[in-house]
């Protein structure tokens, strides 16, 4: 059996851990390898799929797909939060949609600037997202169940022109 990365991501927590698993290990035994992550009553959520997964479920059945001339990859969430409700504010009109947390930034970018807003390409690679009220930028590849506080299972971003420092 091939190995599988995992990377998983926490609530309301910046540190990633990754690490590379045996796909015939359950979601429980990866997550104890990455580091016995003490679950406790928070849900595990993989990517691409749209409610909790089992602990018992073997890490390949996660998987939907080979891995970019490595071992394939799993996007894990672990946190309280079963969906994320998210708000979007550009040009004072303000849009929501729930994700699941283990949904990555660039998604809900996508999402708010296509569907949302219906934004062209061109403009959509002019826009960023940024967390309301402040300057802060997450990474494209940042879950947005990191961006709670753990309690509530909200974030709210504002859609903004991506500066470009020409000079």
């Amino acid at each position: 059996m091939k190995n599988i990365k995992i990377v998983l991501q926490r609530g309301g927590a910046a540190r990633v851990l990754v690490g590379d698993v045996n796909g015939q290990q359950t979601v429980g035994e990866a997550l104890e390898a990455l580091g016995g992550t003490d679950i406790g009553q928070d849900l595990i959520h993989a990517e691409d799929h749209d409610g909790p997964v089992d602990l018992k479920t073997p890490v390949q059945a996660l998987v939907s797909g080979e891995g970019e001339g490595g071992p394939a990859l799993l996007r894990l969430h672990q946190g309280r939060c079963q969906r994320v409700s998210v708000n979007v504010t550009f040009n004072g009109v303000t849009k929501s949609r729930d994700f699941p947390p283990v949904t990555r930034v660039g998604h809900v970018h996508q999402w708010a600037t296509h569907s949302a807003f219906g934004m062209s390409p061109r403009d959509a690679a002019e826009h960023v997202l940024e967390l309301e009220g402040g300057d802060e930028r997450p990474d494209s590849d940042t879950q947005i169940g990191t961006q709670t506080d753990g309690t509530l299972c909200a974030v709210a971003f504002d859609l903004v022109p991506f500066k470009r420092v020409e000079g």
